[in-house]
């Protein structure tokens, strides 16, 4: 999805995705990139520079008063990501990295001299890296500066320690063209300052030139990101070897799956630190950095090697993206720098804290919420559980009168205002019991309902059979049709909380004849009936949280069939749903926030550990972001995302990096029982990518069914 959200945006995006594709998209790219002249101003002549220009992007970001737009960071970063998706170069980044940096670190004559000529396009700018640039009260020199420029950019701007110092092109400016991977890449310039006038200083804002750097080079490489994974996707579902299209191969489709979900996890960071503001907006902007980038390149290189041997031709365009992605995550220094500075700042107690707009009848909601949080107070224990079901704050996006019937935004008010409160725990029936309200008859959700909110029947799922691992629709258990119901005999397995349970929603085979996914039945299963047999299965923890459940010829009467007999498949999808969106979100194990302080106490000073605490708070911020944005949508109602899946195969696979990296960090701590915690959640963790479909099924569900991608031949 693009980083546009509400709607004036999503119009912003239009606009800049229509420029881009009237200008030829990447053949504008090829043409500014290898045809234009070595030398010179090259871009005054160019259609999509004027473009640009005259539609005011270049002040898209800056007050009215200097000439600019009115806007800011975020819609600059929308723009920045149609031009991504086209590879286009040129001085619009450079440029627009410089006026945002004047914009935040200048003083009201520095904007007042500068940005009006920014925004304008008289002055193109470029943005040089950290150097050996040595400084006197009016010239600096240096032997080589690498800038984000175009060798005949007309002002510079150069970190010397903390503070920037703006030159102007000229005689004692040397700028030249850099070589090797960016042959292709314009904007990349080495500047040699023989004693160079200084045109100005901004004391102190190195720090904001590398937030900006950071920040506007993932919103362009974002547009990349995307570009890469809908390229390889394409090629992937039209390709054919072997007598089928190549992206029928699970191979393949993991490939275009993990694109996928670097792309959403990319989109919804820099969504995010574009946002980001106060003293929150480094961290953000740095950890949108550590993964967007790295991600930019991997996901570049993983376009060629799904394309093959055409990918690796000159011709074709994954090339260009390569060439881009590595140029970019060079001149933020590389991903080791962007990690190292997330676990230095969070190890000084910054933390970036998620919170969404929102409307003006938010108040509303918030008066109503606290009401009932003060009526809860003043209630028995033994009453709770029937003030939380009956006033709807129990499950308040349910329908009346069993929930509130709430809007995202009635519900993440309500999460802010009862957050903390003590609440009857439904279990895995917080996705049964909605599949009842959607599948079940009135007479089911009469019956059932509010004891199950109330805390008196707890569920479980009876699907997963012996020998069926992630094929939900592999049903052995069978219904036999007797008088006035049916009877059922098999084995369910690795039933969560079953011991703990009063009722069971079980998938069952009531017509052997048909095709596997029409002749399946759900039933509710009464775990006290006759028959049923509860084995607990010991885990690798030493828990038993999972069980074997037996059915030997057990009644189930016709008032508890789900839905119609033999339209099952649709009452478990319902389920699945509903588990999916469960369990990528929250977390059972250590968090990644942890790790700062186990590195402090265990391994402080371990440089190496340190920088892959990092890279996995960088992943929990990714998760956050992504859940943050899933919410903020609901909000302005722009429809269902694909978050679901995404978040589900993601956070298992960085709960059980968290875990393992937990276990190295405390070392021999885990044997003393000092951190006894860690080596319960680094076996535990291991159950994440499995329960709710494994993460190889679910890179297939998200390549087939958000990609489209076909499905294998049967």
């Amino acid at each position: 999805m693009p980083l546009a959200i509400t709607e004036d945006h999503r119009a912003l995006a239009d606009v800049a995705k229509a420029m881009v594709a009237g200008r030829a998209g990447t053949e504008c790219a090829r043409r500014i990139l290898l045809d234009a002249p070595a030398g010179g101003r090259w871009w005054l002549d160019d259609g999509l520079w004027k473009e640009i220009v005259s539609t005011g992007w270049l002040g898209l970001h800056i007050e009215e008063r200097f000439g600019g737009q009115g806007y800011g960071l975020p819609e600059l970063t929308i723009v920045l990501e149609q031009l991504g998706r086209a590879a286009i170069g040129g001085p619009f980044l450079p440029t627009v990295i410089v006026s945002s940096v004047i914009a935040e670190a200048g003083t009201e004559e520095q904007r007042e001299r500068w940005l009006p000529r920014l925004v304008s396009g008289d002055l193109v700018a470029g943005i040089g890296t950290s150097s050996d640039a040595v400084r006197t009260d009016s010239a600096i020199a240096a032997d080589a500066v690498a800038a984000l420029a175009e060798p005949d950019a007309d002002v510079f701007l150069v970190p010397v320690g903390d503070d920037l110092i703006l030159v102007e092109a000229g005689e004692f400016v040397t700028a030249r063209r850099a070589d090797a991977v960016d042959l292709l890449m314009r904007p990349v310039t080495i500047l040699r300052l023989s004693s160079a006038p200084i045109a100005d200083v901004f004391p102190g804002a190195a720090g904001a030139a590398t937030r900006m750097v950071r920040l506007l080079a993932a919103a362009e490489a974002v547009g990349g990101l995307a570009a890469c994974t809908e390229m390889a996707t394409i090629y992937a579902a039209a390709r054919e070897q072997f007598g089928r299209p190549i992206g029928s191969f699970q191979a393949v489709k993991h490939h275009c799956a993990n694109m996928l979900v670097d792309t959403e996890l990319a989109v919804a960071v820099t969504w995010d630190a574009a946002r980001a503001c106060g003293p929150e907006a480094e961290l953000a902007v740095t950890m949108a950095a550590g993964h967007v980038l790295p991600a930019y390149q991997r996901v570049a290189l993983q376009n060629v090697q799904v394309h093959g041997g055409i990918g690796y031709t000159w011709e074709h365009d994954a090339h260009l993206y390569v060439r881009r992605a590595t140029v970019l995550l060079a001149f933020v220094d590389g991903p080791e720098a962007l990690r190292d500075k997330v676990t230095e700042l969070q190890s000084r107690g910054l933390r970036r804290r998620h919170t969404v707009d929102l409307p003006p009848e938010a108040e509303q909601y918030r008066r109503a919420a606290e009401e009932f949080r003060d009526a809860l107070r003043r209630t028995d224990a033994a009453e709770k559980p029937k003030l939380w079901a009956r006033s709807g704050y129990l499950v308040p996006h349910w329908p009346q009168p069993y929930g509130r019937a709430a809007d995202s935004v009635e519900q993440l008010v309500i999460e802010e205002v009862l957050d903390g409160l003590d609440k009857t725990d439904l279990g895995l029936g917080g996705w049964v019991v909605p599949t009842l309200l959607q599948h079940g008859s009135a007479e089911q959700i009469e019956r059932l309902i509010w004891p199950s909110l109330e805390g008196e029947l707890r569920w479980c799922q009876l699907f997963s059979e012996p020998g069926a691992g992630s094929d939900a629709a592999a049903v052995a258990t069978k219904a036999t049709r007797v008088d006035d119901g049916w009877r059922v005999t098999g084995q369910k397995v690795w039933t969560s909380d079953a011991m703990n349970c009063q009722r069971g929603l079980a998938t069952v085979r009531t017509d052997p004849n048909v095709p596997k996914h029409q002749g399946i039945t759900a039933m509710i299963i009464d775990l006290a009936a006759p028959g049923i047999q509860i084995r607990p299965l010991k885990e690798i923890t030493g828990e038993t949280l999972f069980n074997e459940v037996f059915f030997d010829d057990v009644f189930v009467p016709d008032r508890d069939v789900v839905g119609a007999v033999n339209a099952g498949w649709s009452v478990a999808m319902a389920t699945f749903g509903n588990e999916r969106v469960s369990i990528g979100g929250g977390s059972v194990t250590i968090v990644a926030d942890e790790l700062v302080d186990l590195l402090a106490r265990y391994r402080a000073g371990d440089q190496g550990l340190a920088r892959e605490v990092g890279a996995l708070l960088i992943e929990a911020y990714s998760l956050a972001a992504l859940n943050l944005r899933q919410a903020t949508r609901a909000v302005f109602d722009t429809g269902p995302g694909i978050e679901g899946n995404i978040a589900k195969l993601f956070g298992a696979e960085h709960a059980q990096r968290v875990a393992e990296l937990a276990l190295r960090i405390a070392g021999r701590a885990v044997f003393t029982g000092a951190e006894g915690n860690i080596p319960h959640d680094y076996l535990f963790s291991r159950c994440l990518t499995i329960a709710g479909g494994t993460s190889e099924i679910v890179r297939n569900l998200i390549a087939e069914r958000i990609l489209c991608l076909p499905r294998e031949p049967k």
